[in-house]
């Protein structure tokens, strides 16, 4: 990932956080009515409230609580302050359990793990303590699973997250557990976390080293328990699936299938990958050569690369969607380029180029389901712009107390607007 590093005094932010417990913290303080470095972007299941995890890249906020998860209402256009939490400096992406109970967001810091409940309508996202909901996150974020003395350290540079779902039997009840899965931008490691409940106790953690060198992107297959992540020192594209046990506790992590990307020996920088609906098809963005990578999920044969389609230089991540008119197309955001390339994979060519603004880095989409049914019914797509500063084609400067953006694309194709940014949240 390409960034643009600035350097600014510290300044003491105003008390007046809306916090009942402020006077624990120590200044100074991300903004919570904004933006600052976004990186991962989630969308709540309901279709009305955007999560964007913010980064504190330059440090300019204190490191245990730089961080934020912003949440936006997309239907009054406007950040809820009072129900954005801190997090630690260096957050990645975020995901969601099955039910959009909680949320699971790693950040770089002290390779840490915070566990956010959600609102019962997505409203807002606290940590619970004592029957509190605080926006300190600190009794709620571990570096350690199950949080003790004894328990497994999350590994270097935790990133990436994706989250599934397994049953198990506890006497006569059937008790669901969420499988939270790591990579790590550093170290050939990656990890699987189960969570029985709303907190670290009674958890576990596994990792492994099956990656040449770094992960970014990894997702769940969907209807699968299989997990796939993006090498990015490395010519493949690296599967595994945790064994866990009757007590629902992670045992080890079996490897699985290795995608060849390309031959042995090559470095194809892989920095983003993601399954169609069903989970039968798997697109993976590289940066050497830029280029996607669409792979047919054989389940008796194993997987297979059947096409690679040209992209511009520097991808970050990929993400595929469903449109209301049945086409499928994988976003492809370029870094460099400031735009995000369309590729519809049936026509395997790249179909259209959306010109989003400076340093486009993670998106989602609203959700089919509650929008995207048909044409002309509200279906966006929401892009980071990670350093995106006032006029959102130049970097922040010092002076900004925001910093980056969050393009919103028109994915309706009936719209006379389709595949063009029809708003910006900043």
């Amino acid at each position: 990932m390409e960034i643009h590093i600035r350097f600014a005094t510290v300044a003491v932010l105003l008390a007046a956080l809306g916090l009942a417990s402020c006077e624990t913290y120590e200044d100074p303080f991300p903004p919570r009515d904004g933006l600052y470095y976004p990186i991962g972007v989630q969308m709540h299941p309901d279709g009305r409230f955007l999560y964007v995890v913010n980064s504190n890249f330059d440090q300019l906020y204190r490191d245990s609580l730089g961080g934020t998860v912003s949440v936006y209402d997309t239907v009054e256009g406007e950040f809820l302050p009072e129900a954005t939490p801190f997090i630690p400096s260096f957050g990645g992406h975020i995901a969601l359990n099955e039910d959009a109970s909680r949320a699971y967001v790693p950040s770089r810091q002290n390779n840490e793990l915070t566990m956010l409940s959600v609102a019962e309508q997505g409203q807002g996202l606290y940590c619970e303590v004592g029957g509190e909901r605080e926006a300190d996150t600190r009794p709620c974020t571990t570096r350690r699973i199950p949080d003790s003395r004894d328990g497994s350290r999350i590994p270097s540079d935790p990133f990436g997250v994706a989250v599934g779902s397994i049953e198990r039997v506890e006497g006569e009840e059937l008790r669901q557990f969420d499988t939270v899965h790591l990579s790590h931008l550093a170290g050939r490691e990656v990890t699987s976390a189960v969570f029985g409940g709303d907190d670290f106790a009674g958890a576990s953690l596994r990792s492994a080293g099956l990656v040449d060198e770094g992960g970014a992107q990894i997702e769940v297959r969907p209807g699968t328990e299989e997990v796939y992540v993006a090498g990015r020192r490395s010519h493949r594209v690296d599967g595994f699936s945790p064994f866990i046990n009757d007590y629902g506790e992670v045992e080890a992590i079996v490897r699985g299938y290795a995608i060849e990307l390309a031959d042995s020996g090559s470095n194809l920088d892989a920095r983003g990958l993601d399954f169609d609906s069903d989970g039968d098809w798997m697109y993976v963005a590289t940066r050497s050569p830029s280029a996607l990578h669409v792979v047919g999920m054989d389940d008796e044969g194993g997987p297979e690369v059947v096409n690679t389609i040209s992209l511009e230089r520097r991808p970050s991540e990929v993400h595929f969607h469903r449109g209301a008119d049945g086409v499928d197309r994988v976003y492809v955001p370029s870094y460099r380029h400031g735009t995000v390339e369309v590729v519809e994979p049936d026509r395997e060519a790249v179909v259209d180029k959306i010109d989003v603004g400076r340093s486009p880095y993670s998106m989602d989409t609203d959700p089919g389901g509650v929008h995207c049914n048909v044409e002309g019914e509200r279906c966006q797509g929401y892009v980071t712009l990670f350093d995106a500063g006032e006029d959102g084609e130049t970097p922040c400067d010092e002076e900004d107390r925001y910093c980056g953006r969050v393009a919103v694309i028109d994915l309706d194709p009936g719209s006379e607007t389709f595949h063009t940014v029809i708003d910006t949240i900043q």
